[in-house]
């Protein structure tokens, strides 16, 4: 005989959900599969299947009835994070393609058709950079500040988004549907969701701010520019947005600027505080000392850095492979276009012809524009937190350590799993668009590596190009849309996919090892 107590049995509460129920029925830790229910329906007189010494906790009405709201049985529909961010994307591309396409939108003498709207759109809410026509000749300053406001809602707006729909919804989502935002947005606790957007907004106003600020008086006195406040106000949103739009005259990115490291270097600050991550950029403000920051924000502030500098490293080494981009006997310009290539590969940016370098450079830039910025930012690619996971997993399996750690914590499986099903199905989704562009390009003869450049920077939300994009099919651009869309929503959707399938498995099946490698 069990002496089942209130005590021994916290930790093995099961919660009756069913109509009428109004007990909990704990069940001691010796006999962990033993849960009894009571149903208020049951008929008077009827005997109660309860052990001998079973202590029956009775549960209010309202507490009752919340958890029943809270179950997945109840009758309404849960709240679909992750469907209601597609669309709301979707709603603002759609918008944006309308709004390019009004005749205001471009330039005198120029006209616009449904899929170059479409694309813009597309690349502007995605914050990807890639462009089929040049935003200064085809565009008006009308366009561009539509061009401009997609950008800035597209790179904060998932955030203000999420928050707005727990607003309006906040009595009817669950727990578990807040828990899904929060873990969306980077935060653990959903209660934490309107202080954190508060942040986020004051973080990138203020920034952009500086760097608008800033930028003006390093091009005030430039002829090439016609207007310095609006091209410095222009060019700070996408860069900490590391949208990769600019204004520049022609298709040539920041080529002409070469010369002029300060304003490159501006740009290039703005860049990696925007790769950072809101998370990581208000646990930095809040705690200040490394000791005090979160696990989260120490793979980041590691792996940022060590891809940044591995990258540049190799681009500085293999500088002869540069092609005629650059004058490699200059060592100068060798190590400033290096770090330019490294640092832009989240933004998309270029002071040099893509399409000059050779396939040796162009695979370096290939892998750290997968490799992309961090998780909750602007960016896209797997995110560094994922590869950092990646990384400490592998090194804790070389060197023998059951469970992969880190700064004094242990992974958790579960991150483990995610980080492996992250990588693998985005390489799956850039190998799927670079087969379907090979396929439709057959005839204008592409080069393959040329299309996986195209398709990696698509679904990365870069907007490197080697140049090709404005001379592919019409196919092949629905196919980078798609792409660019994928790429931005994926990591989230993904994300917010594999929590909500997460479940306890009743049933623990017997543990085999097979060969592998």
């Amino acid at each position: 005989m069990h002496d089942y107590t209130a005590h021994q049995s916290s930790t093995h509460l099961g919660a009756i959900r069913s109509a009428g129920a109004q007990h909990i029925v704990g069940s001691a830790s010796q006999n962990p599969t033993k849960f009894v229910s009571i149903n208020s329906r049951r008929p008077a007189g009827a005997p109660q299947p309860l052990g001998i010494g079973d202590r029956v906790i009775h549960v209010p009405r309202r507490l009752s009835s919340r958890l029943r709201a809270d179950s997945g049985n109840s009758r309404r529909q849960p709240l679909r994070p992750g469907i209601v961010l597609t669309v709301g994307f979707a709603s603002l591309i759609l918008i944006g393609t309308v709004l390019l396409l009004l005749p205001f939108s471009h330039a005198p003498n120029t006209s616009t058709d449904v899929l170059t709207a479409l694309f813009t759109a597309t690349s502007a809410v995605c914050v990807a950079g890639l462009t089929v026509v040049s935003t200064h000749d085809h565009w008006s300053p009308v366009g561009q500040a539509i061009i401009l406001a997609l950008i800035q809602v597209g790179a904060i707006g998932f955030v203000i988004g999420a928050v707005a729909i727990l607003t309006i919804a906040g009595r009817r989502a669950s727990s578990r549907e807040r828990m899904l935002f929060g873990q969306n947005l980077g935060v653990g606790e959903p209660g934490g969701l309107r202080g954190l957007v508060w942040r986020i907004v004051a973080i990138t106003m203020v920034i952009e701010a500086i760097g608008a600020v800033f930028l003006y008086f390093r091009v005030n006195n430039d002829p090439e520019i016609e207007n310095s406040a609006w091209w410095a106000t222009f060019h700070a949103v996408s860069g900490f947005t590391n949208a990769g739009f600019d204004i520049e005259p022609g298709s040539k990115s920041f080529a002409r600027l070469v010369g002029d490291p300060g304003t490159l270097g501006i740009v290039s600050l703005l860049s990696i505080i925007g790769a950072l991550g809101f998370t990581v950029l208000i646990d930095m403000i809040r705690r200040h000392r490394w000791r005090r920051l979160g696990f989260e924000s120490r793979i980041v502030l590691v792996t940022l850095p060590a891809v940044t500098i591995i990258g540049f490293a190799l681009l500085f080494l293999l500088a002869p492979t540069f092609g005629n981009a650059i004058e490699s006997e200059n060592l100068g310009l060798r190590a400033t276009t290096a770090l330019n290539l490294t640092v832009w590969r989240t933004a998309g940016f270029s002071a040099v012809d893509m399409g000059q370098l050779l396939p040796d450079t162009l695979i370096i830039v290939i892998v750290l524009m997968f490799i992309g910025g961090a998780s909750a930012s602007v960016t896209g690619g797997v995110t560094v937190n994922t590869v950092g996971i990646l990384f400490i997993t592998m090194q804790s399996h070389i060197r023998g350590h059951r469970y992969p750690a880190a700064f004094g914590r242990r992974i958790a499986q579960v991150t483990i799993m995610r980080a492996i099903a992250i990588v693998g199905l985005s390489a799956g989704a850039v190998l799927l668009a670079t087969v379907a562009m090979s396929i439709a390009e057959r005839e204008t003869g592409a080069m393959l590596s040329n299309l996986l450049f195209e398709a990696v920077s698509a679904f990365a939300v870069v907007g490197y190009s080697t140049g090709i994009t404005a001379d592919l099919s019409a196919f092949s651009k629905v196919v980078l849309i798609v792409t660019m869309f994928i790429g931005r929503l994926g990591a989230l959707t993904l994300a917010q996919a594999l929590v909500a399938r997460e479940h306890q498995a009743v049933v623990r099946y017997p543990e085999e090892v097979i060969k592998v490698g």
